[in-house]
C-alpha cells in the first residue's frame, strides 16, 4: 500500500494543470448529450435531491428548451428522458449545485503529464453562482448564461489559445504567498489570473471593444479563479487514479444528501455517507444555519488537491472572518497533515517559511486515526438555494472507512 500510495501521491503533486480553453459543455465535454445534465457530488435520485439541486436540474432542463414549464421538467427527469449525472463522472466539477448543461459555457483544463482533461463552469458574473453553483433560475439568468455561451465563451477561448494557456499550480503557489488559500478566497489570485492574460489579450485579433468587453467581465467576477480551481483539481486528482492498492483520495464531493468519496486503488467508484452540516456565519440576520443545506458541491475536490482547508494558514484575513487566529490555521494545516501521504512542494504557506500544504489524503489513516478533512465553502440555502453565508465542514469519517473496508 505504502509504495502504491507514493506513486499516486508523486502523480498528484506533480500535476500541472493548465486553463487552455472555455467553450459550450457539448462542444468540450467529450460523449456529453443534449438531454444530459450534470450536478455534483455522488449520484443521487432526483426525489431525493435538495432545494439547490432540484431548481438548478428544472431551470437547467427550461433554459435548453428540453421543457416548457416546471411541471413538464420533473416529468422529463422522473421518465428518463432528462438524464442526470454526477459532475465527477464525467470528469468535471464546480462548487454547489454544479449544474452543467448542452449549452452552458465551460471552462477547461489539461493536465500537462498525464494529458488528463475536465472542466468546470465558469462564475456567472454579476449573478454569483447563478443557474451553475446556486440552483437559482429566472429570466434575467438565463440571459446571461446566453451571452455567456455565445460570446464571453469564444473570447476567453481566444484569450487563453494566445497565452498558451495559464498554468494553474503556478497561479495558485504564487496566491497562497500574497493571502489565498483558493478556495473561499481569492482576491490575490483573480488579479493575477488578469495579469496573466492582459499581453496576449492585445495579441489576439479581437477588436477593442471585444477586449474591453472580455476584461469587463472578469473584473466583475469576484472569485473567478474559484471555479478554474475546480477544474484543476480534478484534473490533478484523475491524474492520479487508478493505481492499485491505493487509498489516496482522488475525489470528494456532496449532493446535499450524501458525501462521497473516491479512492485511487478503486477507480470510479464511489463511497458514501449521510452529507455533512456546517459551521460558520450567514450574510444576514434572516437566514440561519438551519437553513443551510448539507453540503453541496464539488470544490471540495480543493481540499483533496492541497489547498483550501488544507493551507488555512496561507490566509489570515478568512480566519479573521471567522474569528479564528492565525495560530488557529496553522493547527489546522499541522492537523491536516496527520492524514495526508505528505506535502506539496509547490503549495508554500507563508506563515510557515519551511512548511507546504499537506497533500495527498489517505483513507485508511482517517479511518485510522478518525481525523476528517476540515472543507472550507459557501454555505447554500435548503430550500431556495442562493449562497446565505460561508464557513466549514468536516468530511463525514464514515465513507473513507468504507473506502478501506
Amino acid at each position: 500500500m505504502k509504495e502504491a500510495n507514493q506513486i499516486a501521491f508523486e502523480r498528484l503533486v506533480s500535476a500541472r494543470p493548465v486553463l487552455d480553453g472555455c467553450g459550450k459543455a457539448g462542444e468540450k465535454i467529450p460523449g456529453f448529450r443534449r438531454n444530459l445534465i450534470l450536478h455534483s457530488g455522488p449520484p443521487v435520485e432526483f426525489a431525493d435531491m435538495r432545494g439547490p439541486h432540484r431548481s438548478g436540474v428544472v431551470g437547467a432542463a427550461i433554459w435548453e428548451g428540453l421543457a416548457k414549464s416546471e411541471k413538464e421538467a420533473v416529468g422529463m427527469i422522473e421518465s428518463g428522458e432528462i438524464e442526470l449525472a454526477c459532475a465527477n463522472d464525467w470528469s468535471s466539477g464546480g462548487p454547489g449545485a454544479g449544474i452543467t448543461s448542452w449549452s452552458m459555457a465551460v471552462l477547461t483544463v489539461t493536465e500537462r503529464n498525464s494529458g488528463t482533461r475536465a472542466a468546470a463552469a465558469p462564475i456567472e458574473g454579476p449573478f454569483g453562482g447563478g443557474l451553475g453553483g446556486w440552483g437559482v433560475y429566472n429570466p434575467e439568468l438565463g440571459k446571461n448564461l446566453r451571452w455567456m455561451g455565445e460570446v464571453f465563451a469564444p473570447l476567453l477561448d481566444q484569450a487563453l489559445k494566445a497565452a498558451g494557456g495559464v498554468d494553474v499550480a503556478e497561479l495558485f503557489a504564487e496566491g497562497l504567498l500574497m493571502g489565498d488559500e483558493e478556495h473561499t478566497r481569492q482576491v490575490a489570485t483573480d488579479r493575477l489570473f488578469l495579469a496573466r492574460l492582459l499581453e496576449p489579450l492585445m495579441k489576439t485579433s479581437m477588436s477593442d471593444a471585444e477586449r474591453l468587453t472580455l476584461l469587463r467581465y472578469l473584473n466583475s467576477c469576484r472569485r473567478f479563479v474559484h471555479h478554474v480551481g475546480c477544474a484543476s483539481a480534478v484534473a490533478a486528482l484523475k491524474s492520479a487514479a487508478n493505481v492499485p492498492g491505493s487509498t489516496l483520495v482522488t475525489a470528494m464531493g456532496g449532493n446535499g444528501v450524501e458525501f462521497g468519496v473516491k479512492v485511487s486503488g478503486r477507480g470510479e467508484l464511489w463511497h458514501t455517507a449521510p452529507a455533512p452540516t456546517f459551521r460558520g456565519r450567514c450574510f444576514r440576520e434572516s437566514d440561519s444555519l438551519e437553513d443551510a443545506a448539507p453540503w453541496l458541491g464539488d470544490s471540495s475536490n480543493v481540499e483533496a488537491w492541497g489547498l483550501g482547508g488544507m493551507a488555512a494558514a496561507a490566509a489570515p484575513a478568512l480566519l479573521a472572518e471567522r474569528s479564528q487566529s492565525p495560530a488557529d490555521g496553522v493547527e489546522q494545516c499541522t492537523e491536516m497533515a496527520k492524514i495526508t501521504f505528505g506535502r506539496n512542494p509547490l503549495f508554500r504557506i507563508p506563515l510557515l517559511p519551511e512548511v507546504c500544504a499537506p497533500a495527498g489524503i489517505l483513507a485508511d489513516r482517517v479511518a485510522e486515526l478518525g481525523i476528517v478533512p476540515k472543507l472550507h465553502g459557501g454555505i447554500l440555502s435548503r430550500v431556495t438555494g442562493g449562497q446565505i453565508g460561508v464557513g466549514y465542514a468536516c468530511a463525514p469519517a464514515d465513507c473513507f472507512r468504507k473506502a478501506v473496508c
